[in-house]
């Protein structure tokens, strides 16, 4: 009898921890919005197996890409799963907020996504051909008549979004190209003449400096014309600070990792907790210097504010957003 009541009592402990315990001696999919080789493919196989450290259990995290939509594939598929903790997703933050923001079938809304931790974030500058660029600094950009030629990958993605927003600021009319598969083909397109001026993340224009002194830049293909911050310039040009316009330095792109909306709090809990340890990791750090990627974490709570400022922010330029994806 005692034996049977010892049995029924461990019984009973196994399906407290299972309730508990998001999953046991399972796989983690996180999602990858975008096709191979890019930066978010990049980050999100480097993280998943400090997630699986961190997480503990023998849970095995598989990086899973789920390119389609500017990224609404991935998120509508995340959103639709079973709030269990068996699925992350990568966020492009704005881009995935646009949909939402200018009324676009969806069927997430990033406003309800469970989120868990911010694993990076990058800021923008514009950048012309250093050998045929037409504009020697952004004075000749607002000065130009003319429609202005911007290469770009698609309507909806942080680029194009943060793009529409500042020449918009600016009084600049833009001519989006679109088409480019990435921001190193669009880069490329400017580089040979496709078009007049582009965006790209700081992290992506370092590649495009050469010099054989370390104290001195060389611009040998891409040379910058504006950044946007309000902190003094890397590259020596205008900023979008020195030129007034503050609020614009909120323009760039954070990678924000989420779950499914109604993941319970314990499950939500426990994976909040691994993914922020991953993220905060010094060898997460160490490879993010390294490649240029700009590391900077936030725990589930001060992502989830940031997600919902961006949301805000953005939405102010809600019919500037709509007319620029009609074009």
């Amino acid at each position: 009898m005692i034996a049977r009541l010892m049995t029924g009592a461990a019984a009973a402990a196994l399906l407290v921890g299972a309730a508990i315990t998001p999953v046991q001696a399972k796989n983690i999919t996180f999602l990858i919005a975008y096709g191979p080789g890019g930066g978010f493919d990049t980050v999100t196989r480097k993280l998943a197996p400090l997630i699986e450290k961190h997480y503990g259990d023998g849970i095995t995290v598989v990086p899973k890409n789920m390119p389609g939509g500017r990224g609404k594939k991935a998120a509508n598929y995340l959103a639709k799963r079973k709030p269990d903790g068996t699925n992350l997703l990568m966020f492009n933050m704005p881009g995935h907020a646009m949909p939402n923001i200018i009324g676009e079938k969806a069927d997430y809304d990033v406003r309800t996504i469970d989120w868990l931790a911010r694993a990076a974030q990058f800021k923008y500058l514009i950048v012309t051909s250093a050998r045929a660029g037409k504009f020697k600094n952004w004075n000749d950009v607002m000065s130009y008549k003319d429609k202005i030629k911007v290469p770009m990958t698609a309507p909806g993605t942080t680029g194009y979004l943060a793009s529409a927003i500042l020449l918009d600021t600016f009084g600049i009319k833009p001519n989006f190209i679109t088409g480019y598969k990435s921001s190193s083909k669009y880069a490329l397109g400017v580089i040979r003449g496709d078009g007049d001026l582009t965006i790209l993340a700081t992290g992506s224009f370092r590649k495009y400096i050469s010099s054989k002194k370390k104290s001195r830049q060389a611009f040998k293909d891409l040379r910058p014309l504006l950044e946007i911050t309000n902190g003094p310039s890397q590259y020596g040009v205008q900023t979008t600070g020195s030129l007034g316009k503050k609020d614009l330095a909120v323009l760039g792109g954070d990678r924000m990792i989420g779950t499914t909306p109604g993941t319970p709090k314990a499950i939500k809990k426990k994976l909040g907790d691994a993914v922020f340890k991953a993220v905060s990791d010094p060898e997460f750090a160490a490879w993010g210097k390294k490649v240029g990627r700009d590391v900077a974490p936030l725990n589930a709570e001060q992502t989830k504010a940031k997600a919902l400022e961006l949301f805000a922010y953005y939405s102010k330029f809600k019919s500037v957003l709509a007319a620029s994806v009609k074009k």
